[in-house]
């Protein structure tokens, strides 16, 4: 009896031992499952790298000189459009002074020239109409003047006829002396009025080289004005030629100052406040957390059923409490090592067989991009696609 009793407690602990041994082999074999399953259903990889297409070095396009405001860091926040960085503008601002003094006087020079022009055009307007009214009253009269010179010429002749005939009539006693003598009076008062006429005539010809004079000063103030004209387009060219060399230093004086061209973060600060800098040269890079991505190296063995849309989690050792989501954009065309500074030489017939490596590359649909960091390491499972 007490035998059988000492023996119960032994068979039950045996039994307890047994029932437990079995929940932990299913436990093991439920646990390998998944742990086979999920490696069927996903490739998995530790050589994970946060990476970006958009890591932006801004600068000073057009000017360089001393920096004179430097008010970001790295690792700093920044907004479009925000300034991060000066440059002493006492130079530049000191051209556009120079240039726009010069400017204002060309300018007043062009109005001068065009009112000396718009006064000379109006002047030698009048004096063209008055020359011209001149001449031809002066033509006119010098043809009326002529017309009464030839009716005067042919009266004289027709009284040196009558003359001729009544002192033939006279020595034959027909006619009386008086009538002679009256028309010898009528001839020598025609031939005074055609000398006086005469005179009269020759008085238009210093008159009418005045005329001529003034229409040649006329021609001469036309060459003024074409030469204004000149001295017009010149001064119009420089006006244009000074504010293109304005406009261009409004720019340069412009781009003393450094703005952001996204919203981002500061990766890397090339040169400190105070510091000289060329035209051209990085001040800042500047990084677009909406540009990350996660570049995942897949051992050419764990890529069937890895393509393009497949389902992705990452993990950042950085942060091991936080989870981001992506989804597969491409599987690139080479190996990692097809780029490397010293790829493999296998002609000389030693080769070792090694698991190459497929970037993968990984957009980000979810998660806290602000945290990520180029360069961050990290593990991923990509879910791969079933047939």
């Amino acid at each position: 009896m007490s035998n059988q009793q000492e023996k119960s407690p032994s068979s039950s602990k045996r039994r307890i031992a047994i029932i437990v041994l079995i929940l932990l082999i299913i436990i093991l074999v439920i646990g390998l499952f998944r742990f086979v399953h999920h490696r069927l259903n996903y490739a998995m990889t530790n050589a994970v790298f946060v990476a970006s297409d958009s890591l932006t070095e801004i600068g000073f396009e057009r000017v360089g000189g001393v920096i004179a405001a430097l008010p970001v860091k790295e690792g700093d926040s920044v907004q479009q459009g925000e300034v991060v960085a000066r440059i002493n503008p006492q130079h530049y601002q000191l051209t556009v002074n120079k240039l726009i003094a010069e400017t204002q006087f060309a300018s007043e020079k062009k109005e001068a020239l065009q009112l000396k022009r718009q006064r000379l055009e109006q002047e030698l307007k009048l004096q063209t109409n008055l020359t011209t009214q001149d001449i031809d009253r002066i033509r006119k009269e010098q043809q009326a003047a002529t017309a009464r010179v030839s009716s005067l010429q042919a009266r004289i002749t027709q009284l040196q006829r009558d003359q001729q005939r009544l002192t033939r009539l006279f020595e034959q006693q027909v006619i009386p002396r008086q009538k002679l003598e009256e028309l010898t009076t009528h001839l020598e008062s025609a031939r005074a009025d055609l000398v006086a006429l005469q005179r009269n005539k020759q008085a238009f010809d210093p008159v009418k080289q005045a005329a001529q004079i003034q229409q040649q000063i006329s021609i001469t103030r036309q060459q003024q004005l074409l030469e204004l004209d000149r001295e017009l387009a010149a001064a119009k060219a420089k006006i244009e030629q000074l504010q293109a060399t304005l406009d261009n230093a409004h720019r340069d004086l412009n781009n003393t100052v450094l703005r952001s061209p996204l919203t981002g973060r500061v990766a890397k600060r090339f040169i400190n406040q105070g510091g000289s800098i060329a035209p051209g040269r990085p001040v800042l890079a500047l990084v677009n957390p909406q540009d990350l991505y996660i570049i995942a190296l897949l051992e050419e063995n764990k890529l069937s059923g890895v393509e393009s849309g497949n389902k992705a989690l990452i993990r950042i050792d950085a942060y091991t409490d936080q989870e981001w989501r992506g989804e597969v954009e491409q599987v690139l065309p080479a190996s990692a090592a097809t780029f490397a500074l010293a790829p493999r030489d296998i002609s000389a017939g030693e080769f070792t067989k090694v698991a190459q490596r497929i970037p993968i590359r990984i957009r980000i649909t979810e998660g806290p991009l602000e945290k990520l960091r180029i360069g961050l390491g990290g593990e991923i499972e990509i879910q791969r696609r079933k047939d």
